[in-house]
């Protein structure tokens, strides 16, 4: 099973939000990162059910500009602060298929994120110049 271009598009979008990359580390977004070639790889290898509840959970992302902000557009013609919004109210939903569809999402995007070396010697502290504890920001998220 293979992803659709637009399809791709939508998921860079809603995974650049959620590993937007942090300028004090060093590190650049998951958008520098081949997101299309990855997701066709993990298409290909998953089982069906996997693949297709990957597919909801990009649909699900594309289309919720228009339930959460009410405009009549994708994850991926909204700015990047637009993206963050829509995603945390997402991941606030109610709706724990809607939070589960969305957590799948963002497990796939990890997988690849983390893939990264440098991005993996921050996580494990061997990094040059990281702490051992990487400060935390506190959000907080309400559902609309």
């Amino acid at each position: 099973m293979k992803l659709a271009p637009v399809e791709n598009r939508w998921a860079e979008a809603a995974l650049a939000a959620i590993f937007p990359g942090s300028i004090e580390q060093g590190l650049d977004g998951i958008s520098a990162m081949n997101i299309a070639a990855y997701l066709g790889d993990v298409m290909s290898w998953v089982p069906f059910r996997a693949a297709m509840g990957l597919r909801l959970a990009i649909w699900l992302v594309a289309l919720a500009p228009l339930f959460v902000l009410g405009r009549l557009t994708t994850i991926a013609g909204l700015a990047p602060a637009e993206r963050e919004r829509v995603m945390t109210v997402l991941v606030a939903s109610r709706s724990y298929a809607v939070r589960s569809l969305v957590l799948v999402l963002k497990s796939f995007g990890a997988l690849l994120y983390a893939s990264d070396a440098r991005v993996r010697a921050l996580m494990q502290g061997t990094g040059t110049g990281t702490r051992n504890i990487v400060p935390l920001r506190r959000k907080t998220a309400h559902a609309v």
